[in-house]
């Protein structure tokens, strides 16, 4: 059972292509969010969906690997938490 292995303070968030899935570009990420991402070929399933408190999606035209699709999710939450902190201003860029 995957679930035993999250942190006990983490909330589990499903990255999978599925229905009622936020879109990553509206997705307001967790600070203790523990990412389970579903395969390139399917989804992750019921069992594993049902348990996700949270679940995202990025919006693109064609498929993206599976590396590729940690890398953008990843990265998206970085942005977000240097907007949301102002860690940049104009003065740095």
């Amino acid at each position: 059972d995957l679930f035993k292995y999250i942190p006990y303070d983490c909330i589990p968030v499903a990255v999978d292509l599925v229905e009622n899935a936020t879109p990553l570009n509206r997705f307001v990420h967790s600070r203790n969010a523990f990412y389970i991402f579903g395969p390139e070929d399917g989804t992750l399933g019921y069992k594993v969906l049902s348990r996700c408190k949270y679940k995202t999606y990025v919006p693109t035209f064609k498929c993206m690997n599976l590396a590729a699709t940690v890398n953008v999710v990843l990265y998206d939450r970085m942005v977000k938490e240097i907007t949301k902190t102002s860690y940049f201003n104009e003065s740095v860029i």
